[in-house]
C-alpha cells in the first residue's frame, strides 16, 4: 500500500478557486483503479493550509493517478492558486497482522 501526504497553502484571495479544483478531483480520483481513500483537510489553525491524504493499493496506482488528465490539469493550475510548492511525501505501508 502506498500513503500519500501532502500539504499546500491556497493564496488567500486564490482560496475558493483551488477548493473548486480540488473537488474536481475527489470523484474521478476515487473512481480509478487502486484508490482506497482520497481526501483532503483544512488545517485547524491555517484554514488556507489544506492537507491530502491518500490511501493507494500498490505504486503502479499512483503511476496511474500522476498520469491522469484530472492530475496534469491540476498540475498546470496549481502553480497560480499555492503559495510555494506543495510538500508531498509517499509512504509504503504493510500490513500488521
Amino acid at each position: 500500500m502506498r500513503i500519500i501526504v501532502a500539504e499546500m497553502e491556497a493564496v488567500p484571495e486564490r482560496r475558493a478557486e483551488l477548493l473548486e479544483v480540488l473537488d474536481g478531483l475527489l470523484e474521478p480520483s476515487r473512481a480509478e483503479p487502486g484508490c482506497i481513500s482520497y481526501r483532503y483537510f483544512f488545517d485547524s489553525e491555517n484554514p488556507n493550509i489544506i492537507h491530502f491524504f491518500e490511501l493507494w493499493a500498490d505504486q503502479a496506482a499512483v503511476d496511474f493517478h500522476f498520469a491522469t488528465p484530472h492530475f496534469q490539469a491540476l498540475s498546470e493550475k496549481l502553480p497560480n492558486l499555492i503559495v510555494g510548492d506543495p510538500n508531498l511525501s509517499i509512504y509504503e505501508a504493510a500490513a500488521v497482522s
